[in-house]
């Protein structure tokens, strides 16, 4: 589901995942303060935004700095803003570090409900279970520092990497699509509605097998027309494509 823009855009938005209440004390995480004071200048008495990431949000000042800690207190009624729009779950096969936290930033600007990090025949980037934890708190990092930067208040769920067929066979929505430039539909010639999970390979695509696996699963193959677009590339086009054919933009 789409998500509505919240109505403080003029502040500096900070992500805090404890709840809190009016008049709240809080004390922000160390790396909270470090871009507020160091990088953004903020001082005491500055007021700034803090948002939940499940839609939440109000107004707080900054009462103190001291030792590497912000301390701030909640001056303003929380407000809520709810989801619009369609939701879409994506499931992007694992690519390179740099490419894939590309894909997260934008993909969480974009509004997804939630990110799946897929292991594919063709990833080029192996991750040990014993990672997976030290990865999802960058990922996690990464689509925080979208949501402060574009002003939504809903953080999409970013799951453990997984393989395509876990995911595919588990994931439920009302179209379910893969991009795959042998595909005979073009996927402006889907309709969407209120749901769609989307699959996007990695470098050098899904293989023939996954892909008859995936359609064994409900998914439709589509293309992007005759361009080869880079994994990344391919997430922003299809989901900005995706919103604007279910009207949302």
């Amino acid at each position: 589901m789409f998500l509505k823009i919240n109505t403080f855009m003029h502040l500096t938005r900070n992500y805090l995942k404890e709840d809190y209440s009016s008049d709240a004390i809080l004390v922000l995480e160390a790396a909270s303060t470090h871009h507020l004071v160091k990088v953004l200048r903020k001082k005491e008495g500055h007021e700034i935004e803090i948002f939940d990431g499940k839609g939440h949000s109000c107004v707080a000042k900054i009462v103190s700095i001291n030792s590497g800690k912000t301390t701030v207190q909640i001056i303003g009624e929380k407000s809520f803003s709810p989801k619009e729009g369609i939701s879409i779950f994506l499931g992007q096969a694992l690519i390179k570090p740099d490419a894939l936290g590309f894909s997260i930033q934008k993909a969480t600007e974009l509004g997804v409900d939630s990110i799946s990090p897929l292991l594919t025949e063709r990833s080029v980037t192996k991750i040990k279970k014993e990672s997976f934890r030290k990865k999802k708190e960058k990922w996690l990092s990464i689509s925080q520092g979208a949501c402060e930067q574009c002003g939504q208040n809903w953080l999409p769920e970013i799951n453990n990497p997984s393989s395509l067929r876990d995911w595919s066979s588990s994931i439920e929505a009302e179209k379910k699509i893969v991009l795959y430039p042998g595909a005979s539909k073009k996927i402006s010639e889907i309709r969407f509605t209120n749901s769609v999970a989307l699959a996007i390979g990695p470098e050098g695509d899904f293989t023939l097998e996954e892909i008859e696996d995936l359609v064994k699963e409900g998914f439709t193959p589509v293309s992007m027309g005759t361009r080869i677009l880079r994994a990344e590339t391919a997430a922003i086009s299809a989901l900005s494509t995706i919103r604007t054919l279910a009207g949302d933009f």
